[in-house]
């Protein structure tokens, strides 16, 4: 089950900011495209891909981008039953600008994702009941839930069972230990970015950034996505850097963090460790970056593992 930011997103390739056309002027670049973004489309989407059946929830306007991302979920088989239809809001957008490196840079409005709220996840418990993972992202864009966050976790994890995987985006504010330790306390799995942890923790390393959260609360697993460097992920087991599947052209970045946090899922689903999933995860987000999209080049879950 993925909760939390669907955005479609208009990505154009490639695209140099530091040389942008003149007022009133036109630039040619190779290719423009719509498709789906944010946590819900791109975990959800991923792990569809892998091989998983998902349910989805969030928040899409009345207006074409929403029946365009209804139309890309239920393409995939995903479960749209929780996605409420805003009549008064636009679909939540972005413009995606990928230079010829594969990175990226985002134009967004968030649209009806203003309005979304801990009330249309708490009333689709019964659909989060039937999964054994339920994903919410991201924290640092969806500033108005956050306050009720830890609430909502505890709540899904006293009705529900589910084990709660949270991630990160944009660019979340420092929190003091006790606020740190309440938002975690009914979390299972908490792999930011490197940079989002460092926001989050104010510390700079992966190995005490990940100390100060498995110390925050009754996390499992705890981690720091280190980008080209792969990822370093700690449990009850111990702590481990893991490095990054290596790849020969990078085409287009967006969505490997939530590449990452699909392979994850789809791992420990399956009963790998927590070293193993990390294995599987680099890998699906290495494959990831491989085409335009940010889940153009997801495959079945099989072929990641480790020959």
């Amino acid at each position: 089950m993925v909760a939390g930011l669907a955005v479609v997103d208009i990505i154009g390739k490639p695209v140099d900011l530091r040389r942008p056309p003149k007022a009133g002027g036109l630039q040619i670049i190779d290719s423009l495209r719509m498709t789906t973004g944010g946590n819900v489309s791109n975990v959800g989407i991923d792990l569809a891909k892998l091989g998983f059946r998902v349910g989805a929830i969030s928040r899409v306007g009345n207006d074409s981008l929403g029946r365009f991302m209804l139309q890309e979920y239920r393409a995939y088989g995903i479960n749209t039953s929780g996605i409420t239809v805003d009549p008064g809001a636009q679909t939540s957008a972005t413009i995606v600008s990928v230079d010829r490196a594969g990175e990226r840079t985002f134009l967004h409005t968030r649209g009806c994702m203003a309005g979304f709220r801990a009330r249309d996840v708490l009333k689709q418990l019964p659909l989060i009941h039937k999964a054994p993972w339920f994903v919410f992202g991201y924290l640092g864009l969806l500033p108005e839930m956050e306050r009720g966050l830890a609430r909502l976790f505890r709540t899904i994890k006293q009705r529900t069972g589910s084990k709660i995987f949270l991630d990160t985006g944009g660019r979340p504010l420092r929190m003091s230990r006790a606020n740190l330790k309440s938002l975690v306390s009914s979390v299972d799995c908490f792999i930011p970015s490197l940079d989002e942890a460092i926001l989050l923790t104010g510390r700079k390393s992966p190995e005490a950034i990940v100390e100060t959260l498995l110390e925050s609360g009754r996390l499992e697993i705890a981690g720091v996505k280190l980008g080209r460097r792969g990822c370093y992920v700690a449990s009850q087991k111990g702590a481990k850097h893991i490095p990054a599947r290596q790849v020969r052209s990078v085409v287009d970045t967006t969505g490997a963090g939530d590449a990452f946090a699909a392979g994850f899922i789809a791992a420990l689903i399956k009963g790998l460790d927590v070293f193993d999933a990390a294995h599987a995860a680099n890998a699906v987000a290495a494959s990831s970056v491989t085409m335009l999209g940010a889940s153009t080049a997801i495959r079945p879950f099989r072929t990641y593992l480790r020959k």
